[in-house]
């Protein structure tokens, strides 16, 4: 008898499934020849008001218990920038009668607590923590992370971490060529800064120098202040290393803008800029193909960060289990963190670690992510979607009226469509952003649409099933169906609605065939040519014409690629080649409280599931 919870639907008492007869849909497909659908009266607009009142009062409370120990209202913070904060600089370095010209562009991320620190590479981290002591559990950060853009000889981003529980008082920064943490944190801007103050500060610079600071502040303009002084190095046996001479300018709400450092015969300057226009990335996938999986076997992988000063250590922080990881077409695996988290690109490094190789912070909780060849779109809690190209480059970002708590959908080599939770699809350019079309479908909406056959078939909220055309955003046809997972064949799309599988025609809505399906729903893909439907109890995959081809049990999670499926299971994984034949099967690691579904992921060479931590298991031929 199948869990309380799975059981289908009836409108009488069952006691025991297993006693009624075999299910005489089994093998055979079914038309009921339904009236084509009709518009409904719109009974459900005040339902909208009552989750737009939900969704705000859930909002406020999320940023609230996010915030943790505020920052002290001082002078110095309002120079401080937004959680998600970009910037764009024009980059210089001189050496002697040599120049070189850049662009970078910086992110900027609000965090707290040992949390925060954590939001690095794992050895700079541990130094962080050391000087810290007992502040960190409350203390404020500005983490800035910037990253060249178009330059080959940057091989490392530059991170600054800054204390803001007061002044502004920088921490510790990694450059692509050199690292310090500061002891006692070297203040950048005096909590009551303003025009015509004067500072000094002096501690320990990491394990090769001490450090010596002389600052002072004038005004530049209404809002800004520019900052002036210099930093003496010195051994830990007290002969001078370095004098660097620096100029900041530090603008209300909107942080540094401007920069220069010299000594010796060095000097590098960057000012803000306007955003460049997003270079052309790589928007198509191409098909996974996989020789030989049933040779494959299993082995246990972890991942390590490698920063260019402070060296080698595991991953540190914590990888979202809630939001899916991706795949570029470059071969990168991009993990979201949790909270206010970061995209962490890894890539392998040898045959047992792979390496994080760069992080990117949209700014608030990362609520979907998905990869479109090279580039890279996450939906967070600001209402925003924010691309990235697989060096991570913050290629554009656009503001939504709503959350989006599910991913585009692809509709086309270089577009996609997206709805966010109070109804509005737009459909946009991947490479640049740009809008193509924008409508609303009339209510909330929180399960991903389905495209193809030159349509795109929303479920909303309200009970109904639409679909809309590709081209323009116009609705072709409307159902009232209350659908929670749908995807086309063809001119077929089949929706999920309670337990039973609809098949509606996509250019006119009119039923197919119908099914009922048994079980918790948990996945819906099509594969060969079929639609397979993953439940908690009894998945199936269904012919065009609605006929079970192949029975598979309880599945938590489907990978399919060009040739196989991989259904994963609460104990096994079992892989099927087009012809539905059984080719492979594998034992997993049992499910925990903390870990009770399977985040799988298809690269080109393998197959691999995710944990909690930074450790993964991956079926390949490698080693």
């Amino acid at each position: 008898m199948p869990p309380a919870d799975d059981q289908p639907w009836s409108p009488f008492p069952v006691q025991d499934w297993s006693t009624l007869p075999a299910d005489p849909l089994g093998s055979l497909a079914v038309n009921p020849t339904w009236p084509a659908p009709q518009p409904q009266r719109s009974w459900w607009r005040p339902l909208i008001v009552f989750g737009l009142v939900a969704a705000l009062v859930a909002g406020a409370a999320f940023f609230a218990s996010s915030a943790g120990v505020a920052a002290q209202v001082t002078a110095a913070a309002d120079y401080l920038p937004s959680d998600g904060a970009v910037s764009y600089e024009r980059t210089e370095t001189s050496r002697e009668l040599e120049s070189e010209v850049g662009i970078a562009v910086t992110e900027s991320a609000r965090l707290s607590g040992v949390v925060g620190l954590l939001g690095t590479d794992g050895a700079f981290a541990s130094r962080l923590l050391d000087v810290s002591h007992s502040e960190r559990d409350r203390m404020q950060i500005l983490r800035t992370t910037t990253t060249a853009i178009n330059d080959p000889t940057a091989t490392a981003q530059t991170i600054r971490f800054y204390r803001v529980n007061t002044g502004v008082e920088l921490m510790g920064q990694s450059t692509p060529s050199e690292g310090y943490v500061y002891d006692p944190a070297m203040v950048v801007l005096p909590a009551e800064v303003r025009a015509g103050n004067q500072w000094s500060g002096a501690g320990s610079a990491g394990d090769t120098f001490d450090y010596h600071s002389v600052l002072s502040a004038e005004a530049s303009g209404d809002d800004c202040l520019k900052v002036e002084g210099e930093v003496r190095y010195l051994s830990k046996g007290g002969q001078l290393g370095r004098v660097v001479t620096m100029s900041q300018t530090w603008c209300q709400r909107e942080g540094l803008v401007a920069e220069s450092q010299s000594f010796a015969a060095i000097r590098t300057s960057s000012s803000r800029i306007n955003p460049p226009v997003p270079s052309v990335e790589t928007t198509a996938n191409s098909p996974i193909h996989w020789a030989a999986p049933q040779r494959w076997t299993a082995k246990t992988l972890s991942t390590i960060s490698i920063n260019p000063t402070f060296g080698q250590e595991p991953m540190v922080g914590s990888p979202s289990s809630a939001v899916a990881s991706v795949r570029t077409e470059s071969g990168l695996v991009i993990r979201p963190t949790i909270g206010r988290g970061d995209l962490v690109a890894t890539t392998p490094k040898t045959l047992t670690e792979w390496t994080s190789i760069w992080r990117a912070h949209p700014g608030g909780t990362v609520m979907s992510l998905s990869a479109f060849g090279n580039v890279i779109i996450a939906t967070t809690s600001n209402r925003e979607m924010i691309a990235y190209s697989d060096v991570g480059v913050r290629l554009w970002q656009l503001t939504l009226d709503d959350l989006a708590p599910t991913p585009p959908v692809r509709i086309s080599e270089s577009d996609a469509v997206l709805v966010d939770l109070g109804g509005e699809m737009r459909k946009f350019d991947l490479g640049t952003g740009a809008v193509r079309w924008q409508q609303n479908v009339g209510s909330d909406v929180n399960v991903p649409p389905a495209a193809g056959a030159g349509v795109v078939v929303v479920m909303d909220r309200s009970g109904t099933t639409a679909a809309f055309e590709e081209a323009t955003g116009e609705r072709r046809w409307r159902l009232e169906m209350q659908g929670n997972a749908a995807a086309v064949i063809g001119e077929t799309v089949v929706v999920i609605q309670d337990q039973t599988a609809h098949a509606l025609s996509t250019a006119s809505g009119r039923h197919r065939w119908v099914r009922p399906i048994f079980g918790t729903l948990t996945d819906l893909v099509s594969f060969a040519g079929d639609f397979v439907v993953a439940t908690k109890s009894r998945s199936v995959m269904l012919s065009g014409d609605g006929a079970v081809t192949q029975r598979l049990g309880s599945v938590l999670t489907l990978i399919p690629t060009q040739d196989h499926l991989v259904t994963f299971g609460p104990t096994e994984a079992l892989m099927f080649a087009r012809d539905g034949k059984l080719i492979t099967r594998w034992n997993l690691p049992a499910l925990t409280l903390a870990l009770q579904d399977r985040p799988a992921l298809a690269t080109s060479e393998s197959v691999t599931l995710f944990s909690n931590d930074w450790t993964f298991q991956v079926w390949d031929d490698v080693g």
